[in-house]
């Protein structure tokens, strides 16, 4: 029993000192981690400030280094706009073009309805319509009743 008790304490120091060991190497890790990102600051604080006029003023060199930076990213920046105005103008001959397509279709097929003869118009115009038209134009087309009467008309009653 003595035996099993001391494996059984060797097995617990040597579970929980690896897992110590771990903890450990992780937070040396992020120790570390902490301190480049320390200096990633502080480097960034300086810089600022030099680029500010805060610390010293830059020399004629730094100026012009930093004159031609913006120079660059201007150069950048316009471009992409000329891009982003091309694009948008290409787009809308596109979208110009297809209306232009679609008006001149509507202009052919309306020369094509005007060019039939009247009564074809009247039958296109009766089979887009739902309820048939009264009103013919210069055709000859008469209306028909077609009441349905059981026993005698009313009007033969008279």
């Amino acid at each position: 029993m003595q035996k099993m008790m001391e494996r059984c304490e060797i097995h617990r120091n040597e579970y929980f000192g690896a897992e110590n060991l771990r903890k450990q190497q992780y937070v040396q890790e992020l120790k570390n981690e902490m301190v480049i990102m320390a200096d990633k600051i502080e480097l960034l604080r300086r810089h600022s400030r030099r680029l500010m006029g805060q610390d010293h003023s830059c020399s004629v060199e730094e100026l012009n280094e930093i004159i031609s930076k913006i120079e660059k990213s201007l150069t950048n920046v316009r471009s992409r706009k000329a891009k982003l105005n091309e694009d948008k103008i290409e787009k809308l001959k596109e979208e110009t073009a297809k209306e232009k397509e679609v008006f001149n279709e509507g202009s052919r097929l309306r020369q094509m309805f005007e060019a039939q003869p009247l009564w074809m118009q009247s039958r296109s115009l009766k089979s887009e319509k739902s309820a048939p038209s009264r009103d013919c134009g210069n055709m000859n087309i008469s209306d028909v009743e077609t009441d349905l009467f059981i026993g005698l008309h009313p009007e033969s009653q008279m």
